[in-house]
């Protein structure tokens, strides 16, 4: 292993960790429950916006991708104007959306304790695995493919539909096709994206990543919880198994933008979570639509190896 820490990297800042996540998958939940440790300082997928950004960028023509915001305050400004297309009444901020950025505010974090919360898919090479920071414990978060691509394809249409940008004349979400959309996002290879991350940081980061499967920490949190807590150097408490209702906690969350968290479509029924409810259940393939179906049996490989390494497995 090269650059190899060990297991429980703490330094005198306490514990850092960064739970990498694909969409749908219990994380944000995760994030609020994660908020009722003293002391915490929280990060909102900081990478994930920075990726999203270079894509809009891509779309605009920036065909070469700014990892640094000196001398490219002018690219992140449109990246910025285009990420808010996306969502209502939100403002990004130019200067939160370079990579370089990330790394560094991240590495200089004077809080006792930093959890962060990511998208793999932001890190799909060594250009952006430069930009992993030190001093991080890792871990996975995973979910079965069906109920994460049923309910991504939910979100998508609604959020599409409050903005306008739907592609093909669908008219309800009986007649959406999720397909065209997740390719256009990237999503459609989330699951091989997040084996891929997983694979690196075993190899050249952390031998012995955390996994976590939602449907484990759904049923049962308390011991999946301790696990996360001991591994990354937080302090575990029952009190971490109820939280406030509110989205309020969200406004102290580091963010690339004003009002993110208020994203209905994605974020509200985890904005107004109080605690980890049992898990839905995977429905039968012959029960989802043709769409889905499609993404979930390409990435069912990934999931399936990934869930043999997962805690309380």
């Amino acid at each position: 292993m090269s650059d190899v820490p060990n297991n429980n990297p703490r330094g005198q800042s306490g514990g850092r960790a960064i739970l990498w996540m694909i969409p749908r998958s219990i994380s944000t939940a995760f994030t609020k429950c994660m908020s009722g440790i003293p002391d915490c300082e929280v990060w909102m997928e900081p990478f994930g916006f920075c990726h999203f950004a270079l894509q809009e960028l891509e779309k605009l023509g920036v065909t070469e991708q700014p990892m640094s915001y000196d001398g490219h305050e002018k690219e992140f400004k449109l990246a910025a104007e285009a990420l808010e297309k996306y969502m209502k009444d939100t403002i990004f901020f130019p200067d939160r959306l370079p990579f370089s950025t990330i790394k560094k505010k991240l590495e200089e974090s004077a809080s006792k304790y930093v959890f962060v919360k990511d998208e793999s898919i932001a890190i799909p090479n060594d250009q952006r695995r430069q930009f992993i920071p030190k001093g991080y414990q890792h871990a996975f978060i995973i979910r079965h493919p069906l109920l994460v691509y049923k309910s991504m394809r939910k979100a998508t249409f609604a959020q599409y539909q409050e903005v306008g940008m739907l592609k093909f004349n669908e008219t309800d979400e009986s007649s959406f096709d999720f397909r065209p959309y997740a390719k256009e996002d990237g999503v459609d290879t989330v699951f091989q994206q997040h084996h891929d991350l997983w694979t690196y940081i075993r190899d050249h980061v952390n031998p012995s990543p955390l996994v976590i499967d939602s449907s484990a920490l759904l049923t049962n949190p308390a011991p999946v919880l301790r696990q996360f807590c001991d591994a990354v150097g937080y302090p575990y408490s029952e009190s971490l198994l109820q939280w406030s209702g509110s989205p309020e906690v969200a406004k102290s969350w580091k963010w690339a933008g004003d009002n993110i968290y208020k994203n209905e479509n994605f974020l509200g029924a985890a904005m107004y979570s109080t605690h980890f409810t049992p898990p839905t259940v995977v429905p039968a393939w012959e029960e989802v639509p043709d769409d889905v179906r499609e993404l979930a049996e390409k990435a069912m490989p990934y999931y399936e190896d990934m869930l043999k390494h997962s805690l309380n497995q």
